[in-house]
């Protein structure tokens, strides 16, 4: 059913009608317009668009923040992947329309945004909410404002982001007697395609959504090649009324996510004893069907319980893998690369950590600096 306030009902003919009243932009009274569509899809992005145009006739300050992101999804939906929209849509709906959406942009300045972000804190009050993703709320604002602004050319006051987000800690890793074990596991398991999946995460740091939008079309054991062209994540339908969702296969995180991995020789000769028709997909769900990374990442926690090992996300093999690729000598660029980084920072900034016992090393290597002139004095 279409949500309550949305004015998009189905006519008696079959056809689905939606109608905008303006008094909220124009100050002439009451007015109204009606948009039809054969689908409830259709009708939703003619009132959109009918809400869009009649918000520009006025200037800034008819431009409420929940007008304001409807023009932002209208000219910015294309650019974005699904997963990204319906995280936007998820954050716009639960958090700011609730408490922003009836406010023009102007007033939205730094004591507005500093009393939406400590209302959002006190409505999540017994839910873990972390100083990151209220900062990231509250930045999704300052998108939508900043978007308005540029398209306009109207001067709006970009307000602070009242969030501090402290330097990430050092990430809590599965213990190498925990991986080892589960490795053990995995590779005499490796009919299960489960296992076989996970194995191929441990061993080459995928992403959960890479690595269930894998076939083995895309695994070249000849070249010993892992190519990795999409992704698999469930998103919100908005297009449908109701709250449905989907399995919706995408490229990757971003252009770097689109990349070729060597296959390790442990993980190769897995992969090639278990080797399948191309149209199979490496990881399946019920029927031979795309796995949805919510199943993985509980039947993922299943083998966890079977080898005794403390419970961690999927997404920590990810972390592990690379920590250990470090810990082994690659260097930044090539396992940014592997892991599929936007910018080779997003690596240092997360693995490069360099321990004390490293330091101690390299200090060593710094004599005194009669040393140094000694060596010098002995052409050294």
């Amino acid at each position: 059913m279409p949500k309550r306030g949305e004015n998009i009902y189905k006519r008696r003919d079959g056809r689905w009608e939606g109608r905008i009243t303006y008094s909220a932009y124009l100050q002439e009274g009451r007015k109204y317009q009606s948009v039809y569509g054969k689908t409830y899809g259709e009708v939703k992005r003619k009132l959109d668009e009918a809400k869009q145009e009649k918000c520009f006739t006025c200037g800034r300050c008819t431009v409420t923040m929940k007008e304001a992101v409807n023009i932002w999804y209208a000219d910015k939906r294309e650019e974005w992947k699904e997963g990204t929209y319906a995280v936007y849509r998820q954050t716009v709906e639960k958090y700011i329309i609730p408490h922003l959406g009836g406010l023009p942009l102007y007033k939205i300045n730094n004591q507005v945004m500093a009393e939406f972000a400590a209302k959002v804190r006190r409505q999540n009050e017994g839910q873990r909410l972390s100083n990151v993703y209220l900062f990231y709320i509250c930045g999704v604002v300052q998108r939508v404002m900043t978007h308005i602004q540029k398209r306009t050319g109207e001067s709006l006051e970009i307000p602070a982001n009242p969030v501090s987000v402290e330097r990430r800690s050092k990430m809590e890793l599965p213990e190498i007697r925990e991986l080892s074990v589960l490795e053990n596991y995995l590779l005499k398991n490796t009919e299960d395609d489960t296992c076989l999946g996970i194995l191929t995460a441990l061993h080459t740091g995928l992403r959960i959504g890479e690595l269930c939008a894998l076939t083995w079309k895309d695994i070249d054991l000849e070249t010993a090649i892992l190519h990795i062209r999409s992704s698999i994540q469930r998103v919100r339908d908005y297009d449908s009324p109701g709250k449905k969702t989907r399995l919706a296969i995408m490229t990757p995180k971003t252009s770097c996510s689109v990349r070729d991995i060597p296959i390790p020789p442990v993980l190769l000769d897995a992969l090639s004893s278990c080797r399948k028709d191309f149209s199979c997909k490496l990881v399946s769900g019920v029927r031979g069907e795309w796995m949805d990374p919510r199943t993985l990442q509980y039947r993922f926690q299943k083998i966890l319980e079977e080898c005794g090992i403390s419970h961690f996300n999927f997404h920590m093999l990810r972390h592990a893998f690379a920590t250990r690729c470090m810990e082994k000598g690659f260097d930044s660029k090539s396992l940014s690369e592997i892991l599929g980084h936007s910018s080779i920072q997003i690596t240092l900034n997360l693995y490069v950590h360099s321990t004390l016992q490293r330091k101690r090393c390299l200090m060593s290597l710094v004599d005194s600096y009669s040393c140094d002139e000694n060596r010098a004095a002995a052409g050294i």
